[in-house]
């Protein structure tokens, strides 16, 4: 029988399907409690005839597993999925001890094809010579094509040691196979240097505490003498909107950073936390690649005159989904909500266009740099 569920928030924290490499924020875990569910009597009533008719014997637990994936299909979310118990294990486990068993690359969907959309530094992928820009064609030898983005992750997902082949095409070139072996990753998060003055963070993912980094290292920079700073948040897939808010308010002195919608809940809008760590000049690096709470970075910075944006446009993941337990130990993801940028701008109807268009991946940290010497040059109090 199916069944209808409570769920309970796990706040502050925002990762999904890590081993994948494909990040969320809002997440949630949620345990279940019976109910009974007359309204779905039709759904017994298929289950009693194909039990009695299939020429095939079914498989109870297989039927039951395509009703919940029938039911999540037609709500036409393409972020709703359905968890088997051992994914769902999986990700519980990722989530306690921050790290992920996987090969290091972030996903994204390109015309209903799985496109790699950022690869991890230091990775089996780097080290293999995976590239942005592929397109998985199959795992293990078996097609992903009609697979969400969540499927193809758990397929690339596994015990750390063991291997999986992965197939890409890349431009119009012939396919190529990369046998990898899996590896247990930390989850990254901030990284940093500086060059002729500039403070470049390069931010990998908003993960517990990432916002007091950003905090820490901007200070420090400052004291050293930078003279601006280059926010670089490409291929950052998220994760936790708190930690997007710290973020914000390194730079936000203060006002309305993001708005959340939930249906049929008041709206609520996050303001910034201050004080703020820096009012010099500052450039934000973004592509495809920046999903979630990097947009909503990228978006209040932009709304709010802080800073400019160089790259190319944002993924356009502007919703909020939660993962909820059911009763045998599976999961299903929903999207809940939404959220806005400080002047009502819906990310996942445009995501964050750039200010300064610069296509070519190499050419933006460059660009970059030259923008931000010129607003270093007619900063106040500047010389030149």
């Amino acid at each position: 029988m199916l069944k209808r569920h409570s769920t309970k928030i796990l706040a502050g924290f925002a990762v999904l399907g890590i081993s994948a490499a494909f990040f969320v924020f809002g997440f949630t875990l949620g345990q279940t409690r019976s109910q009974d569910a007359s309204e779905y009597k039709l759904l017994q009533e298929a289950q009693s005839q194909i039990e009695s008719l299939a020429l095939t014997k079914p498989n109870d637990e297989r039927l039951l597993e395509s009703a919940v994936k029938g039911m999540l299909d037609g709500l036409e979310d393409p972020h709703a999925s359905y968890y088997t118990p051992q994914a769902y294990r999986a990700l519980g486990e990722e989530l306690l001890t921050g790290q992920f068993s996987g090969v290091g690359v972030w996903l994204n969907r390109s015309a209903e094809l799985t496109k790699i959309v950022s690869v991890l530094p230091d990775t089996p992928a780097a080290k293999a010579g995976i590239e942005p820009g592929d397109l998985i064609t199959s795992v293990d030898d078996k097609p992903v094509a009609g697979l969400t983005l969540d499927e193809v992750g758990q397929r690339i997902m596994g015990e750390e040691g063991t291997k999986v082949s992965i197939r890409v095409v890349r431009g119009a070139g012939t396919p190529r196979e990369f046998i990898l072996d899996r590896k247990k990753l930390d989850i990254p998060s901030l990284t940093s240097s500086t060059e002729d003055n500039v403070g470049i963070l390069n931010l990998l993912s908003f993960t517990g505490g990432v916002g007091d980094k950003v905090r820490e290292t901007v200070a420090r920079m400052q004291e050293e003498g930078a003279r601006g700073f280059i926010l670089d948040l490409r291929g950052n897939p998220g994760g936790s909107l708190d930690e997007a808010v710290q973020v914000a308010s390194v730079f936000i002195e203060e006002g309305t950073i993001v708005t959340y919608r939930e249906r049929g809940k008041p709206e609520v809008v996050y303001q910034a936390r201050g004080p703020v760590e820096t009012k010099l000049p500052l450039v934000v690096l973004a592509d495809e690649g920046s999903a979630s709470a990097s947009e909503i970075v990228a978006g209040a910075i932009q709304d709010r005159q802080r800073g400019l944006i160089v790259g190319t446009e944002t993924y356009k993941k502007g919703s909020v989904q939660r993962v909820i337990g059911l009763s045998d130990g599976s999961a299903i993801k929903l999207t809940v909500a939404s959220y806005f940028t400080p002047s009502g701008r819906g990310i996942g109807e445009s995501g964050v266009l750039p200010d300064v268009t610069v296509a070519d991946r190499e050419s933006q940290l460059s660009k970059a740099t030259e923008i931000l010497s010129g607003m270093l040059v007619e900063a106040p109090g500047s010389t030149g």
